[in-house]
């Protein structure tokens, strides 16, 4: 009887509507949802609506997606460092991204868990709770705004939103053909654009073409200075000797900054003689994740334009 269920059901509204068009489908016998991922394929019964997400570009993506997770990791700090889009209202704080509670995970009940590489080692764990997509954008070799637009895409596919997806990813490809020639207009001709971020006196990380940053930069046409050897996250590391041979560029730096940058590398002589400082070529970005998805790399994009159109800081 159940095999002919969805037969009788078409021939009753035939019937009944006298040659109606659109026949409605029983959702229990739609298609499974088939996703590639990089444990292998995964597939769902249903679109996930229960969505758990253990890194902060996950978060973004699926509140861009127009979903609120159930389940999120390091909910304070992404306060801090991400910023935006704002947190839901309710949603379950699962701990760490690195390691995340499993006992506040299961009790969310999640439908899908999203994780990367980093987690990898934990996949059977959480297997147990519920279905794991495992996408990673940041590894040797990635180019960190296109891997991120394939996430979103497969995120969207899971939680039956592609279509809400690539209406996302269409404004963003007009926004970022916005924001760069804002950005342009401000540079002039031939200048290039270093962006930095300061840990510390002694730790700053240089962008290079393949971090978010450096492959938003691309999409905006705008010319970056750095390029040479970088992380998997997409930069590289040293002292305030990292910036001497990028002197001559426009320097953009990240927030949150600590209060030993102002105190300590502002007053350096290093620090003074660098041609951005001197020619007041050096901005600021307000709070920006740098190792984010497509949401942060749109407001990477927005928060340049404004700060370079507001003039620098020094």
């Amino acid at each position: 009887m159940k095999i002919l269920r969805p037969f009788i059901f078409c021939l009753l509204v035939l019937g009944i509507s006298g040659g109606l068009s659109v026949i409605p489908i029983d959702p229990a016998f739609a298609e499974p949802i088939v996703i590639e991922h990089e444990r292998g394929t995964l597939t769902l019964e249903h679109p996930a609506k229960r969505v758990a997400v253990t890194n902060w570009a996950f978060t973004e993506t699926v509140m861009a997606l127009g979903l609120d997770p159930v389940a999120i990791a390091d909910p304070a700090d992404y306060r801090e460092w991400v910023a935006k889009p704002d947190l839901p209202e309710n949603f379950t704080d699962i701990g760490q991204r690195g390691s995340p509670n499993l006992e506040a995970l299961r009790a969310a009940k999640p439908d899908l868990i999203l994780i990367s590489q980093e987690l990898e080692m934990a996949y059977e764990n959480l297997s147990d709770i519920a279905p794991v997509m495992v996408l990673s954008v940041y590894d040797d070799g990635n180019v960190a705004f296109d891997t991120a637009s394939t996430m979103m895409r497969k995120v969207a596919k899971a939680i039956g939103r592609e279509a809400e997806g690539e209406a996302y990813l269409k404004q963003v490809d007009t926004k970022l053909a916005e924001y760069g020639a804002r950005v342009r207009a401000v540079l002039g001709d031939g200048n290039k654009i270093t962006i930095a971020s300061f840990y510390s006196e002694t730790n700053i990380g240089v962008f290079g073409a393949p971090s978010l940053p450096g492959s938003v930069l691309k999409r905006m046409d705008v010319p970056m200075s750095y390029d040479g050897p970088v992380s998997k996250w997409g930069f590289a590391r040293g002292g305030l000797e990292i910036l001497a041979p990028l002197a001559k560029t426009t320097l953009v730096y990240t927030n949150p900054i600590p209060d030993v940058i102002y105190q300590k590398v502002w007053s350096s002589p290093m620090w003074k003689v660098m041609d951005f400082v001197r020619n007041k070529r050096v901005y600021e970005l307000p709070v920006v994740w740098a190792y984010g998805g497509v949401a942060s790399g749109l407001r990477f994009a927005r928060l340049l334009a404004e700060s370079l159109e507001s003039g620098p800081v020094q």
